[in-house]
């Protein structure tokens, strides 16, 4: 049990790690037509690159940036990706135990969001400190995510792109229902 327990949720880890990469290719396809083909112009630059570098044309320079991307993004292991792949699986752990919190707050009234207000950083540590653990747990510990991410990269690209698709709306339901409670509450007692 506990095995499909970690497969399930490093299955997760991945499908956000494939989020999170293809959610970037835009942003570079955006930084590369508004950033870098301007400063290519610029005739310093041309020649800085050719001194420094022996960029000759506009697409070496390209390819040259676009290669030190891939390796960072490719890597799940490198600390930009480890960065910001740690905050989105602390969300999808923090969102449902919200969501029970807000449900709390909605059943007991303003009695509870009183509390909730008085101790506000204990209701966020309680959020994201087990979170954090379980997190540890299953996958930094030993770089544990690691070897279901070998596995799962020989994977079909449908079940990934399934998997990917369908952590994203549940993120986004999340969320919703986060804040529909939220307003829910304040609907009925305000």
């Amino acid at each position: 049990m506990k095995d499909k327990i970690d497969k399930f949720l490093n299955r997760l880890l991945y499908s956000l790690y494939n989020l999170m990469y293809f959610s970037g290719l835009p942003i570079y396809a955006a930084v590369e037509l508004l950033v870098q083909r301007p400063l290519y112009c610029l005739p310093f630059w041309k020649r800085h690159l050719k001194k420094q570098y022996g960029i000759n044309s506009f697409e070496e320079y390209k390819d040259r940036t676009r290669s030190g991307l891939y390796k960072t993004l490719d890597h799940p292991a490198s600390g930009f990706t480890l960065y910001y792949l740690t905050g989105l699986a602390l969300l999808l752990f923090a969102l449902p135990i919200y969501l029970v919190i807000n449900i709390g707050v909605i059943c007991y009234g303003p009695h509870a969001l009183d509390i909730v207000g008085r101790h506000l950083i204990l209701v966020i540590g309680f959020g994201i400190v087990p979170s954090w653990i379980i997190g540890y747990l299953t996958y930094w510990k030993k770089d544990r995510y690691l070897n279901y991410f070998a596995a799962f990269k020989k994977e079909g690209k449908k079940k990934k792109i399934v998997w990917t698709l369908g952590t994203t709306l549940a993120i986004c339901l999340l969320i919703v229902a986060n804040f529909m409670l939220m307003r829910c509450y304040a609907l009925l007692y305000c």
